[in-house]
């Protein structure tokens, strides 16, 4: 009986974990800014230097359009690597961090960058 309990715990803690997909918020006021917590389902660099980070679950593009910003893609966020090239090797650094780890990662988008939600800042969680 008592190894039907832990198997019946492990399993539970596979499907949450399992369940973490998250689909970006956004707020608006006096700070507009969109929020994204869940994982880094796909990280891309392209020859011109922009960054992609890819959620988990895409953004319904009315979230955004209700805070104000006027975003073309709900399925990544981006950020131009040539704005500030050490915060670019930060913010890639830590999302493959998290990706390698598969640990969720807190990105807050503010403005637009080429049609994306422009990435601003990220939160590595906790393992």
């Amino acid at each position: 009986m008592k190894s039907f309990s832990v198997l019946i715990t492990v399993m539970a803690l596979m499907f949450v974990g399992g369940v973490q997909a998250g689909t970006p918020t956004c707020h608006s006021g006096s700070d507009v800014y969109c929020q994204y917590i869940g994982k880094v389902e796909r990280i891309y660099v392209n020859k011109d230097n922009l960054i992609l980070l890819y959620f988990d679950t895409p953004v319904a593009l009315n979230i955004p359009e209700s805070a104000g910003l006027s975003a073309v893609y709900d399925f990544a966020a981006a950020f131009a690597a040539d704005e500030n090239p050490e915060f670019a090797n930060m913010f890639y650094s830590t999302a493959l961090a998290a990706q390698a780890s598969g640990r969720d990662v807190t990105i807050q988008m503010r403005g637009l960058q080429g049609g994306y939600l422009k990435i601003d800042r990220i939160w590595l969680s906790a393992p």
